[in-house]
C-alpha cells in the first residue's frame, strides 16, 4: 500500500544523553496510551495524536503516492493494552488503527483528504518529570481548508501578573556594570508561555500561571541589561508559544526566526528535538549569545516548600561559574531558602552552545512566595538579583 517511503528517525533526546544509547533500545518499548485532540488554535487547525511510551523508540513514517494513507512504525515496540481502532476528527482523518506485527507497532491513519508528507509533523518529546509526562511520540495532521477559530482571551490569571502592565523603561546602572556588560549578547528565556501555562499557584481565588510570572521577571531584566549596554535577545516578550502553528509573530525576532524556520522543520523531521525547547535554544545559538538565562518558578504538592535553585549542565566550566554567580547574587539580594546549585540535563542547558543556567526562582505553590511573585515589586527585585549575577559573571571572566 505504501509505496513512497520517507524515513523519519525520531530518537528521543534522552537517548542521546545516555552513554549506552544502543543498550537503551535493546529491550522492547510499549505504547501505554494513545489520545487525540482537535486543535483549532493553529493555522491551519490540526489533529494531534499523542502516544505515551514506556521508553525511547526509533520510528519511521511514510505516506502512499495518493497521500491518503499515512503510517508510523514504532520499532521494537508493543502496543500493550491500548485500543486498536479510533474514530477521529473527520475533517482530517477517516479513521486510525494501531496494530502490532513482528515486534513493531504500526499507527495507520486513513486521511480524509490527500496530504503531503512535509505538512504532517511528527516529533518526539522527552519525559518531563516536573509535569509527570513520559516519553511521547506526537503526530500533527493539518485540517486542509479549515480556518483558525480559536482566539486567545485574557485569563483571570493574567491580571495576577505584573507583566500585563509592564512598560519598557530605562534603569540607572553603575559604571562597573556598564563596563562588563557593554556589547555582550544575552539571551533571556521566560519559561513556558502561550498554550503552556507551566506550574499553577493560587491567590485570592485566582489561578496564577508560571508563564506570566517568568515574563514579569524577564521584562525588567531585559531593560536593566539594555540600560547597561548589553544586547538582549528574548525567546518571547509576550504571552505566546515560541514555536508551532500557534506561535504569534515576534517583530523583534523576525530576522532570527526567519532563518530558523527551515532548521526547526528539519529537527521535527530528523531526530530528538522537543520543538518548543529546541526553538528557544536555536534563538540563542543563532544570536551567538554570550550567556543564556532561562527563568522558571518551581512547584510542589507540599505548600510549605520554597527556595531557589540554579541548574547548569557541565558542558563547560563557565556553565558552572554562571550558575554559581547567579545563585549567589540571588541569595545576597532576596530572602529565600537556598536549594543550591545543581547539575542537570535540562534541554535548554544541554542544547545551547553558550554558558547557560536555568533558575528556579521560588515555589509558586508556597503562599508567601506567590504573594511576592505577584506583587508590584517582587518580579523587579528578582530581576535585579539576576542582573547582579550576570554582572558578577562577566566581571569574573573578563
Amino acid at each position: 500500500m505504501i509505496k513512497k517511503l520517507i524515513r523519519l528517525f525520531l530518537i528521543l533526546a534522552a537517548i542521546l544523553m545516555l552513554p549506552s544509547a544502543s543498550g537503551a533500545l535493546a529491550k522492547d518499548a510499549q505504547v501505554t496510551a494513545l489520545r487525540w485532540t482537535s486543535r483549532n488554535d493553529g493555522n491551519p487547525p490540526f489533529v494531534r495524536i499523542a502516544m505515551d511510551l514506556s521508553k525511547a523508540v526509533h520510528a519511521e513514517a511514510a505516506i502512499d503516492d495518493a497521500g491518503k494513507n499515512f503510517e508510523v512504525v514504532l520499532k521494537k515496540t508493543s502496543m500493550g493494552s491500548v485500543a486498536s481502532q479510533y474514530d477521529m476528527d473527520p475533517r482530517a482523518i477517516d479513521f486510525a488503527t494501531l496494530s502490532e506485527k513482528d515486534g513493531d507497532t504500526y499507527l495507520d491513519v486513513a486521511l480524509s483528504k490527500p496530504q503531503k508528507i512535509d505538512d504532517i509533523r511528527v516529533f518526539a518529546l522527552r519525559p518531563d518529570a516536573k509535569m509527570k509526562k513520559p516519553h511521547r511520540l506526537v503526530v500533527d495532521i493539518p485540517v486542509i481548508g479549515a480556518k483558525q477559530t480559536y482566539t486567545k482571551k485574557a485569563s483571570s490569571a493574567a491580571s495576577s501578573s505584573p507583566a500585563s502592565s509592564y512598560k519598557k523603561q530605562s534603569y540607572n546602572v553603575s559604571s562597573d556594570a556598564k563596563s562588563v556588560l557593554k556589547g555582550k549578547i544575552i539571551c533571556i528565556d521566560p519559561g513556558h508561555g502561550g498554550t503552556d501555562v507551566g506550574a499553577i499557584g493560587h491567590i485570592g481565588g485566582k489561578d496564577v500561571y508560571e508563564k506570566n510570572i517568568t515574563l514579569s521577571i524577564a521584562l525588567p531584566l531585559r531593560d536593566m541589561l539594555t540600560s547597561a549596554g548589553a544586547k538582549v535577545v528574548m525567546t518571547r516578550d509576550t504571552d505566546k508559544d515560541v514555536y508551532g502553528p500557534w506561535a504569534d509573530a515576534d517583530p523583534e525576532l523576525d530576522k532570527v526566526r526567519q532563518g530558523l524556520v527551515h532548521c526547526v522543520m528539519l529537527l521535527w523531521r530528523s531526530s530528538d528535538a522537543d520543538p518548543e525547547l529546541q526553538a528557544r535554544c536555536d534563538i540563542a545559538n543563532e544570536a551567538h549569545a554570550d550567556a543564556f538565562v532561562s527563568i522558571h518558578i518551581d512547584s510542589f504538592s507540599n505548600s510549605s516548600v520554597d527556595g531557589t535553585t540554579a541548574y547548569y549542565n557541565a558542558k563547560s566550566s563557565k556553565d558552572l561559574l554562571l550558575a554559581q554567580m547567579m545563585h549567589q547574587a540571588t541569595m545576597n539580594s532576596l530572602s529565600i531558602p537556598d536549594r543550591g546549585v545543581k547539575s542537570n540535563d535540562f534541554y535548554v542547558n544541554v542544547y545551547t552552545t553558550m554558558p547557560s543556567v536555568l533558575m528556579e526562582m521560588g515555589f509558586i505553590t508556597n503562599d508567601h512566595r506567590v504573594k511576592m511573585l505577584t506583587s508590584s515589586w517582587g518580579p523587579r527585585g528578582i530581576a535585579q538579583s539576576l542582573f547582579n549575577g550576570l554582572v558578577n559573571y562577566f566581571a569574573a571572566i573578563s
